[in-house]
């Protein structure tokens, strides 16, 4: 997914596409682009790691180096990428890190990406956040992540002054903490970062029953009414995808693989038209956990297998504007314990608005595309309305208040942004050069409340 995230743009009503990185793993997205010629031998921890050639080092006395010449110190490889959100929040700790343990401890940067990309972002994010100690580090690597295979970053290796592999983790681990006990020989065992083989799936062009039942009847193959129901499946990401008539295909189709109860939930009352982000949702139920888990690291990656779910419906074309009645009434059958229904409250939203009756953004493009890297966003043949969906529920996620639209724009917009999605000052100064504006207003809209069904009142018999 090129986007990096969610494609906003073309969400609805042609598809959306959702990662679990969203509520759980934030950035946890399969690293691709990544081959070596001839056999690498994977290692265990506790084995001595081998004498690899690493090519492709910046900022380092030679643009080659063998592992051994990182030897007398602790080295953690940390496998990263610029779109890679918690890899670029972590930058400030490693920096902080490399301050205090410098002298010990080698904390060396890794990626798949080119040079080019790498000083691209390193220069915008100098200049937005302040110039970063300029360390080694590896790009257009191939070897260092055959030899240390992971399917998500950020991805962290922990190679003792001896060169004997210690550890793979997560970022949770990487802390002033560990790095003290693990240098001072008193670390308790770390949490080990699993990957799971990544079965490719994007749901685009295959419906979910013919991934999980490959050898199924063959007078099955032309499906157009179904629906599938399984736990968690290991190897596939989380998403979500919604497929209408006329998107290529001739049936109404939702998709969704390793996802909380959660999402299932906000597309089904969203009807299409938006995904109710978790701020727009009131939870009273007793185990709210099984929603919106509010765990990180290790504990994350233990709780999805246990609470992940993937779902399916498919309909046939005329059947499909009954398509989300139908969804939520399969919910009703799969969760009989919760009630969910629409409210309208009135409370504080930012809303999108122009501040002026210049159509500065007016779409000078005749095909859709959207793409944020760098601190730089670029929208073409865009709508608004899903421009602030997307900021709702991809970009500005970590916003308190709801995002709408209330430009009330319908025409297409071309949009060229250089920002800090994190920043809101930073977004509203962009956004000013189009004469629009994110303001806190006081407003209607639609809260999702979910919460325990009342057991059904027993009339004594007498």
């Amino acid at each position: 997914m090129n986007s990096r995230f969610c494609s906003p743009g073309k969400l609805l009503p042609y598809l959306f596409y959702l990662l679990l990185s969203y509520v759980l793993m934030m950035c946890w997205r399969p690293v691709s682009a990544q081959t070596v010629k001839g056999p690498v031998r994977q290692i265990a921890i506790g084995d001595t790691v081998p004498d690899l050639i690493i090519s492709n080092i910046l900022n380092y006395k030679s643009p080659t180096a063998k592992l051994t010449d990182f030897k007398g110190k602790l080295l953690i490889l940390d496998f990263w990428a610029t779109w890679c959100q918690p890899c670029v929040a972590m930058i400030p700790r490693m920096d902080s890190l490399e301050k205090r343990f410098g002298d010990k401890v080698t904390l060396l940067p890794v990626t798949y990406q080119t040079e080019k990309e790498v000083s691209l972002f390193r220069a915008k994010y100098n200049a937005r956040k302040g110039a970063r100690i300029q360390g080694p580090e590896v790009v257009a690597d191939s070897k260092l992540s055959k030899l240390f295979e992971h399917s998500g970053v950020p991805h962290y290796v922990w190679i003792d002054s001896d060169g004997v592999l210690r550890a793979v983790t997560g970022k949770e681990e990487i802390t002033a903490e560990r790095l003290e006990a693990f240098l001072s020989g008193n670390a308790r065992q770390m949490a080990i970062k699993k990957d799971v083989k990544d079965l490719a799936y994007n749901g685009l062009t295959t419906p979910l029953h013919k991934l999980l039942q490959p050898d199924a009847n063959p007078a099955f193959k032309n499906v157009r009414y179904r629906a599938l129901h399984s736990g968690y499946v290991e190897g596939l990401p989380g998403l979500t995808v919604l497929k209408q008539p006329g998107d290529s295909i001739d049936h109404w189709r939702v998709t969704f693989t390793n996802i909380t109860p959660f999402h299932l939930f906000s597309m089904a009352y969203g009807e299409g038209k938006r995904f109710i982000a978790p701020h727009s949702v009131d939870l009273q139920t007793r185990d709210s956990l099984k929603f919106i888990n509010g765990l990180k690291g290790a504990a994350v990656r233990e709780w999805i297998p246990k609470n992940t779910m993937c779902y399916e419906l498919i309909i046939p074309a005329e059947k499909a504007s009954g398509g989300f009645k139908m969804f939520r009434d399969d919910l009703k059958q799969l969760f009989p314990e919760y009630e969910a229904l629409i409210e309208t409250r009135t409370m504080p939203v930012l809303a999108l608005v122009r501040t002026s009756e210049l159509e500065k953004f007016k779409s000078k493009s005749d095909r859709f595309s959207e793409k944020y890297e760098n601190f730089t966003y670029s929208l073409r043949h865009g709508k608004l309305s899903v421009f602030a969906m997307g900021l709702e529920n991809s970009y500005m996620r970590s916003s308190k208040l709801p995002i709408v639209d209330q430009t009330g724009y319908v025409g297409r917009a071309d949009l060229d942004l250089d920002l800090d999605f994190n920043d809101l000052a930073s977004v509203r100064k962009a956004l000013s050069a189009y004469d629009l504006a994110l303001e806190r207003k006081l407003t209607e809209t639609q809260v999702l409340v979910i919460r325990d069904r009342k057991p059904l009142s027993v009339i004594p018999t007498h």
